[in-house]
């Protein structure tokens, strides 16, 4: 590693530090969090372009962007665990932080390679694959809390056994139908819904990034299997609950996940002619799936 080399992480990462300290000085001291969600977006859309044109690399954005998330993330975990806490809160935002600490420079450098025919700039392949590792790993630490340490339970009380626990959304159905009678809110049921099924979206897409290679037998028993050990893992441990709804909305995350690999890779074939996913120096041809 060259000494321009080490310069330029060093401002990557004192300019991450400073947008960090900024984020969490703007969270601490104004009440609307949003503010601090805007703030993130935009810091981390200027610092992304401005390691992108200062470097023609990618590899400095995934320093960004990791160091990013990883701070967020820390400080997340730490205001969780002081809570309840009279001078600072945890709410959703927090969550949307850590994502978008990731997404932003992942969304804008794959923006940026897309229209880039040159190319001018260096190094997407090993960008999104790191970005892609880096993103599973603090994947699956999220469905090991959500699914064992902080189960995700839906708004009403667990059932006994019976037809609801085999046969898809009889339980949900159940639930939403009472409710909507008794004229409560269905936002609880909408967001246990939700999160069940964004937690299927990156499996989804990364799985196909992953597997596409594979036969598509063994393609769909890894993708039925996936949710199904979890639930399985639920069942066996008594941690969190074993239930079809569960599963089959993790299921339809995944079939979104799945939805989005296509609209991304229809988008790099028809504007660049290329697969995003591979080098495209060494191996510039689009691939055919099966």
């Amino acid at each position: 590693m060259n000494k321009r080399s080490v310069n330029i992480i060093s401002l990557v990462i004192l300019l991450s530090l400073l947008c960090f300290i900024a984020e969490v000085c703007i969270y601490y001291f104004v009440p609307q969090h949003y503010v601090t969600v805007i703030f993130s977006v935009i810091s981390s859309l200027i610092l992304s372009h401005y390691f992108l044109e200062s470097s023609l690399n990618y590899d400095y954005n995934f320093i960004h962007a990791s160091f990013m998330t990883i701070t967020t993330l820390a400080f997340g975990i730490i205001v969780y665990v002081m809570q309840p806490n009279q001078w600072i809160s945890f709410d959703f935002s927090i969550v949307i932080l850590v994502f978008l600490s990731w997404f932003v420079p992942f969304i804008y450098c794959s923006a940026r390679d897309l229209f880039d025919m040159g190319p001018r700039f260096d190094g997407y392949y090993f960008f999104f694959h790191r970005m892609g590792i880096f993103f599973l790993v603090i994947y699956l630490l999220v469905l090991i809390k959500q699914y064992f340490l902080t189960p995700v339970v839906p708004p009403y009380e667990e059932l006994s056994f019976g037809a609801h626990n085999v046969v898809p959304f009889m339980s949900t159905a159940t639930y939403i139908e009472e409710t909507a009678r008794a004229g409560k809110s269905l936002l609880p049921i909408g967001l246990y819904i939700l999160e069940l099924v964004c937690f299927g979206i990156p499996f989804g897409y990364y799985a196909t990034v992953y597997l596409r290679k594979l036969k598509f037998l063994l393609r769909l028993f890894i993708v039925l299997a996936f949710p199904a050990i979890f639930e399985g893992l639920q069942y066996a441990t008594g941690l969190g609950r074993c239930d079809i709804d569960d599963y089959v909305f993790f299921l339809i995350g995944t079939v979104i996940g799945i939805v989005l690999f296509h609209i991304m890779y229809a988008v790099f074939v028809h504007v660049a002619n290329r697969d995003f996913t591979t080098d495209r120096v060494k191996r510039p041809a689009v691939l055919h799936f099966d």
